[in-house]
Parts: C-alpha cells; sequence; structure tokens
C-alpha cells in the first residue's frame, strides 16, 4: 500500500475527534473522503501529516513513519494542500514551488563552497523540475511573477504545484475546490485525475460531490469521527446510513 493508517485517533479533551481510523489507498489509486461538517476528515488528514498530535500507526509507501512528525512525513513521499491556500505572496511563482523541493543536497554554504559544480547542476535540476510543475498547473508563464498577484484560483493551483514538484508517493487534498468557479473545478478535476496514471495516488477531502466522484475510485464516508462506509462511488451513495448521515435528499435522488 502507498498509504496504510491504522488506529489513527485525535482526541481533544474528552472530545473524539477521530475515533480508531484505518484507511489504506494502494499504488496508483485515488480515493474520496466525505462526510458532513465535524465528522474528523480534516483532523484525519491533520493527524497523518503531522500537524496534530495523534495516536496510531502510518506507513508511506511500504516504509513506517512516526506520527506527529510532519516533516518526516513528507520526506517519507506524502504531500499536502490545504483548505486554504498555503503560499508566500512575496514570493514569485517559482521560488514558492522551490521551497517545496525535498532535493536539499549540495546546497547551503558547504555547497556553495566545496561543491559549487555539483550545487549548480542541481540547482538547475531543481529549477527545471519547479518549472515543469508550473507548466502542469498552467502557471508556467507567470513563474517570475510575485504569489500575490495571482487570483485565488490560481493561488490554489501553485499550492498544488508545490505539494507536486517533490514527486510525492501519495497527494493529500483538504478542500482542493474550495472557492473555485465550474470552469476552475473542472480544470482541478482534470489535473487530480491524472495524478493516478503519473504514479501518484491521491486521498481527496472535498463537499464538491461530482468532483470526489470524477476523480476517486472509491469513496469513504465519516461520521463523527468514525467510518461508516468504504466503496466505490455509487454503492456507497446508496446506503442508508450514508444518505441519513451527509446526503440527505441529494442521496436519495441518486439512489
Amino acid at each position: 500500500m502507498t498509504l496504510r493508517a491504522a488506529g489513527i485517533a485525535v482526541h481533544f479533551g474528552a472530545l473524539r475527534a477521530v475515533d480508531g481510523v484505518d484507511l489504506a489507498v494502494g499504488p496508483g489509486e485515488a480515493v474520496g473522503m466525505v462526510g458532513p461538517n465535524g465528522s474528523g476528515k480534516s483532523t484525519f488528514l491533520n493527524a497523518v501529516t503531522g500537524v496534530v498530535a495523534a495516536r496510531g500507526s502510518l506507513e508511506v509507501a511500504g516504509r513506517r513513519v512516526p506520527l506527529g512528525r510532519p516533516g518526516a512525513i513528507r520526506r517519507a513521499g506524502l504531500a499536502r494542500t490545504f483548505q486554504s491556500p498555503q503560499t508566500f505572496r512575496e514570493l514569485t511563482c517559482i521560488e514558492n514551488v522551490l521551497l517545496a523541493d525535498r532535493d536539499r543536497h549540495a546546497t547551503g554554504l558547504a555547497g556553495a563552497w566545496l561543491g559549487r559544480r555539483a550545487m549548480w547542476r542541481r540547482e538547475r535540476r531543481r529549477w527545471a523540475r519547479a518549472l515543469a510543475a508550473l507548466d502542469r498547473v498552467g502557471l508556467a508563464d507567470r513563474a517570475e511573477e510575485p504569489a500575490g498577484l495571482l487570483s485565488y484560483g490560481q493561488q490554489r493551483m501553485l499550492e498544488l504545484a508545490r505539494a507536486l514538484v517533490g514527486e510525492p508517493a501519495v497527494l493529500v487534498a483538504d478542500e482542493p475546490s474550495a472557492g473555485l468557479d465550474d470552469t476552475e473545478t473542472a480544470e482541478l478535476a482534470r489535473l487530480l485525475g491524472d495524478l493516478p496514471a503519473r504514479g501518484v495516488s491521491l486521498l481527496v477531502v472535498d463537499h464538491k460531490l461530482d468532483l470526489v466522484e470524477q476523480v476517486a475510485d472509491r469513496v469513504v464516508v465519516m461520521q463523527l469521527g468514525r467510518v461508516i462506509a468504504d466503496g466505490p462511488p455509487a454503492e456507497v451513495w446508496r446506503r442508508d446510513e450514508v444518505v441519513e448521515a451527509y446526503l440527505g435528499r441529494r442521496g436519495a435522488a441518486r439512489g
């Protein structure tokens, strides 16, 4: 499995925000996670990316990774986007992407003084990867512009480029379509849908069920910190417990 989370639990005092969740994402698989507000979706993502303290175990690309260590989790091959774009507005677009490149060899003073040729070779490769990531999301022509000049939708794309530049084994996307219009959402769906074919597994949380259906092979539904359904989208939408917990009339109409 590319991502295997077992027994993930997050407690805030007496509140069990995530209550022993197991989740696996296979190589080249896209999994959607849905559920009502407060069901624990984002908290689960925060747990597996090391943002909040959690109990349980985590494996990324077959490697056991300690929870609560964002740097170690990122180095293991798990990348993350957030509900609001986390961009540095004063930096250029390509500088934003370069910050996320996992290659740190031949950098710093030692690299500059003792291995300058190697440093420049690596720098050229890092810049080429960053430009390729920007090109993938349609921002290559904005590479040298400050990120603060981008529209909200373009900042979303910039964050996606930054997540992908490190060639992650798995991308975790938290509400990536929030604030996007229909055209931008369609482009996002295309980009996310291409990832499994490129060798990147996907775990996406989103309230836009049409987007989830387009990109996900499997849907996991959460309620009150627990998984209540897991399976192909068409099958999951028909389950009574899912309709009752989350989908309401829309779910009944789908059935």
